[in-house]
């Protein structure tokens, strides 16, 4: 077996928090935190309480996760800018090769992207963070 992949929905609530939840998992798990990295956390130890609580009760799921597993994070692309607010949009238009005022107006919600669209600026957001990733002081 596989480590567990885990698609986790991230919200921003009306009060500036954002929410997790791992809906297609066994029993719903949600967390909130007032940045995306306390979210992280939060939701991590969420998680592992569903877990430890399963194996208490001797649920069968838990095996599905006795060889890790790790989150996926899915998120709209109007909340995408408002989570990560350090990524500036027209560097992610220029990689994209999408104009930056339509970039602009997807992450205000004023236009919506194609599927194709969010395909082009998914990548892009992916080969800035490897990018970054390649680089060490």
């Amino acid at each position: 077996m596989k480590i567990r992949q885990i698609k986790v929905y991230i919200e921003k609530g009306d009060d500036g928090t954002y929410w997790g939840t791992t809906q297609e998992e066994v029993g719903l798990v949600s967390a909130f935190g007032n940045t995306l990295a306390e979210l992280k956390k939060n939701l991590n130890q969420a998680f592992e309480d569903h877990l430890e609580v399963g194996r208490e009760l001797g649920e069968d799921w838990v095996d599905h996760y006795k060889n890790g597993y790790e989150f996926e994070y899915k998120v709209d692309l109007e909340s995408f800018f408002e989570l990560i607010p350090e990524v500036k949009i027209s560097i992610i238009a220029e990689k994209a090769k999408i104009n930056s005022s339509l970039l602009r107006q997807y992450k205000t919600g004023k236009a919506s992207a194609s599927e194709d669209q969010v395909k082009k600026i998914e990548r892009a957001v992916h080969e800035l963070g490897k990018e970054l990733l390649s680089v060490s002081f």
